[in-house]
């Protein structure tokens, strides 16, 4: 009996000293396998980072367009070029992965500049809405790719993913003083390039980039722009729109939201515009061009004041708001103030009317026309024969007028005016319309007949990144 107690109590002992052993064992065998996980995790990255720097020396020792760096913004493509010939470059495009995409000269944090050519010596087709840039000898220039053509998809799609392999990167230039052009320069290496998204500020929408106005992504104001401490702000808290304001001073203000920050630009509006007629939930029949577009806030008369985008507070019963194809929203777009766009126009003034009409007619300036226009007056889109400067602000269909909700736009053939009456011959762009406008207001409506300096209470702005 003595004997089989004992043997118990060791046949116990062993069984729990199996068990640690086996605990011990299992501990050991998960820190290993933590180890080569972690050591299989480092390597991928390494691997990874070995890739880019590769990358990167292959791609910036070309010649005579060098990369010197790369990332991918949303499905942008974004690449710092320089120019390491004698002679100035023209650089005439970019295909990647078999697909030709649109370029932007300008690059800054994650905006992305002018949204098409504005530098004196790049080139700039309105007729055939093509860009090209220009590189002097040593320059170097930040440009982007989009990446999201119409009717192709995405190209470069960065979703769910750190880095992105960008391969068949294909950039086509011309030399200067040469009669060859488009001279392919194809990389025989991939682009391994960092993957990121733009982000908007509070109270600011994203706006999705369209490739047949040469406009890339942008965020814009949801609100029209309000003074809120001397700081320009997007906000619905009911205050006025900051009217009574020149173009330059809504540029500055704008400008000094910080790097990318601008007054948005008349091309910029006009993809907005584009955008919202693409949404059925825009129209009065919720099918697009049938019935209206919806319009912000207007009237017939100077009786009807503004709306201070409360949206428990309006003072029309049209809907001011417009819904973007990303499902994103902006307020008062067509009509509540007049808003000033980035850009202006010179039209050739030849004679003298009392109104600031052209008694000569259109003889090289700017301005679009009708062929007959010779004074200040409001016409349709339909009736323009000739869109000149503004030939990206044409509308989707020619049988869209202001019953649609587009507005009208006001032709100034002679000079625009000031405080000092009609006397500049610069013309400044404001869009959108006011509430004192009626039917003229729209997501298309123009005036210009004012110069930049000319001041009004229903004249405002918004900003874009």
């Amino acid at each position: 009996m003595a004997m089989d107690c004992l043997w118990r109590s060791y046949a116990k002992s062993i069984r729990g000293q199996g068990a640690t052993e086996y605990l011990v064992i299992l501990g050991a065998v998960l820190l290993v396998s933590l180890v080569v996980v972690s050591a299989t995790s480092a390597s991928t990255s390494s691997q990874v980072s070995m890739k880019q720097q590769q990358s990167q020396a292959y791609w910036s020792s070309l010649s005579p367009i060098r990369v010197l760096s790369s990332k991918v913004v949303d499905n942008n493509f974004v690449l710092q070029v320089q120019n390491t010939g004698s002679s100035p470059l023209r650089l005439d495009g970019i295909s990647v992965e078999g697909t030709a995409l649109p370029i932007y000269p300008y690059y800054s944090g994650d905006s992305y500049g002018p949204a098409y050519c504005s530098r004196p010596n790049d080139n700039f087709s309105e007729q055939s809405m093509s860009c090209t840039l220009i590189l002097s000898p040593g320059e170097n220039a930040y440009i982007a790719a989009q990446g999201a053509i119409s009717g192709s998809g995405n190209v470069i799609d960065c979703a769910g993913k750190a880095n992105r392999e960008v391969s068949d990167i294909r950039l086509y230039y011309s030399v200067g003083g040469s009669n060859i052009t488009n001279i392919l320069l194809k990389g025989e290496k991939p682009i391994v390039a960092s993957c990121s998204t733009k982000t908007c500020d509070v109270n600011w929408s994203f706006v999705p980039g369209n490739s047949s106005l040469l406009v890339n992504d942008f965020c814009v104001m949801v609100y029209e722009a309000r003074n809120i401490a001397n700081i320009v702000t997007s906000t619905a808290n009911g205050t006025a729109p900051w009217g009574s304001i020149r173009l330059s001073d809504a540029q500055s203000n704008c400008s000094s939201l910080g790097v990318g920050y601008h007054l948005l630009r008349d091309r910029e509006w006009v993809a907005i515009a584009n955008n919202a007629a693409s949404v059925a939930a825009n129209w009065n029949t919720s099918v697009i061009g049938a019935g209206s577009l919806y319009i912000g806030n207007i009237g017939v008369n100077s009786s009807v004041s503004y709306d201070g985008d409360d949206p428990d507070n309006f003072t029309s019963n049209s809907t001011a708001r417009l819904i973007l194809s990303n499902g994103q929203s902006i307020w008062h777009f067509s009509g509540n103030v007049w808003e000033w766009t980035d850009g202006t126009l010179f039209e050739n003034k030849t004679g003298i009317g009392s109104n600031g009409g052209d008694s000569d007619g259109i003889t090289g300036g700017q301005m679009p026309t009708n062929g007959t226009m010779l004074s200040v007056e409001w016409i349709e889109y339909a009736q323009i024969t000739n869109y000149n400067f503004l030939n990206y602000s044409r509308i989707p269909s020619l049988s869209w007028g202001s019953s649609q909700g587009i507005g009208k736009i006001l032709l100034s053939p002679g000079l625009a005016s000031n405080s000092s009456g009609y006397v500049s011959p610069i013309h400044a762009l404001r869009r959108g319309g006011s509430y004192a406008n009626g039917v003229n207001s729209g997501s298309w409506a123009l005036f210009l007949s004012f110069s930049p300096t000319n001041t009004v209470a229903s004249g405002g702005f918004r900003c874009a990144r």
